[in-house]
């Protein structure tokens, strides 16, 4: 049926998913799961990964509270991709992705969420694309910059950019999704139709 409203669904469930698992793999390794390094390599291909660049989740040895903050102090630039710091007498437990990805997949969460209120979640037309290229100049200037030696950007700035693409982001993969999602069941509507 066309307009469905299944693509957004599983766009929703998908980043629900992927921002609980985020936020799961550091608690995992708190608790000491032996699975925490599975989950850690595999979202290696999806991220650099390097401490310096990540937050963590803290567990204080005194209350067993947990707190969220960067790994490493803001000045240390590391290129390191340690799963575990200390950091004034706390254990750090590094989310599975940099500061700047968790921003993007947040944002985008929220991003989702919003567009309902926005425009129809059933359609496959693209807000203008200018606007696209608009939030994505914070996180170009900010990567390439620091790509290029000019600086070293915070995790601050890295969550500010990545929130700006990311809840940017869904406005446009929605439509490709409803977009493809026709494509489906056309194509399943032809198989049935040589079928009968």
């Amino acid at each position: 049926m066309a307009g469905s409203k299944l693509p957004y669904a599983l766009f929703i469930a998908f980043l629900l998913l992927l921002n609980g698992a985020i936020f799961y793999v550091p608690y995992a390794a708190s608790k000491g799961d032996a699975n925490a390094s599975l989950m850690y390599a595999a979202f290696g291909p999806t991220c650099h990964q390097l401490t310096s660049r990540s937050n963590c989740l803290f567990v204080s040895s005194a209350d067993g509270s947990y707190s969220f903050g960067d790994c490493l102090q803001s000045d240390v630039l590391s290129y390191t991709r340690e799963n575990e710091v200390e950091q004034n007498g706390r254990l750090g437990y590094k989310l599975p992705v940099c500061a700047r990805d968790v921003a993007i997949y947040l944002a985008m969460l929220l991003g989702a969420l919003v567009l309902p209120f926005v425009r129809r979640v059933e359609s496959d037309v693209w807000p203008n694309k200018w606007l696209l290229v608009v939030a994505c100049v914070p996180i170009a200037i900010d990567g390439f910059t620091q790509l290029f030696g000019l600086r070293e950007s915070s995790n601050l700035l890295r969550e500010v950019t990545g929130v700006i693409v990311g809840f940017a982001l869904p406005f446009y993969i929605v439509p490709m999704l409803n977009s493809l999602w026709e494509i489906v069941e056309e194509k399943l509507a032809k198989k049935k139709t040589k079928k009968q």
